[in-house]
């Protein structure tokens, strides 16, 4: 998808297959706000648009051994980042669903660590709903008492990170940090946990 109009095609036809905006907008890799107005909008409307970007990595998720390649990468990037702040390896590697999980699960065989898989807050999202929380899929690893990495893919405001934080600190994990392949927001903390990401990007607003 390169244009305006095919993210509106593709949104609207997640919608009719009964996807929430907030599933949307994890499937399209964009905000929820931007997930919504893909939905609520006409083409005509294009330049009220909320200002983002899409990232599009098909040829990482669609190729297993690429997608090795970048999860290894995202180790090396998360053990630099551990040693760093002095801190202990993870005995769990939470990948956020869906799309975190084929790295969270190749990261966590590449550290000898389990694997737990956090179905986020924003996948139950729908404007004008009371939001409902998120959870630890329970057919994977316990994460009470325990060091837990959070990873995910692509991280657009870094809610969906601080969602996960809160839920695994209520269920008793020690949080330590959180990696993803792409940064939206220009991320080097969340909750006073650090955050490192393989490629950030941005949008330059002022040249002046």
């Amino acid at each position: 998808m390169r244009n305006i109009s095919e993210l509106m095609k593709r949104a609207r036809e997640l919608k009719e297959r009964g996807l929430t905006t907030g599933e949307i907008a994890d499937e399209l890799n964009v905000s929820r706000e931007t997930a919504l107005w893909l939905v609520t909008h006409t083409e005509e409307e294009r330049r009220t648009a909320p200002r983002d970007i899409y990232v599009d990595w098909r040829n990482i998720g669609s190729n297993p051994l690429i997608l090795r390649h970048i999860s290894s990468a995202m180790t090396e990037l998360l053990l630099g980042m551990l040693k760093e702040h002095e801190l202990p390896e993870p005995e769990v590697v939470a990948g956020i669903a869906v799309s975190g999980i084929p790295i969270a699960t190749a990261i966590a065989e590449e550290l000898g660590a389990e694997l737990c898989i956090i179905r986020p807050k924003k996948h139950m999202w729908e404007p004008q709903k009371e939001a409902k929380q998120g959870f630890v899929l329970s057919n994977f690893a316990e994460v009470r008492g325990k060091r837990v990495v959070v990873v995910d893919d692509i991280a657009t405001t870094g809610t969906t990170l601080e969602d996960a934080m809160v839920l695994l600190s209520q269920k008793g994990a020690k949080p330590l940090g959180a990696v993803v392949m792409v940064d939206k927001k220009g991320l080097s903390s969340v909750r006073g946990k650090p955050v490192r990401a393989l490629i950030s990007v941005g949008i330059i607003r002022d040249l002046g």
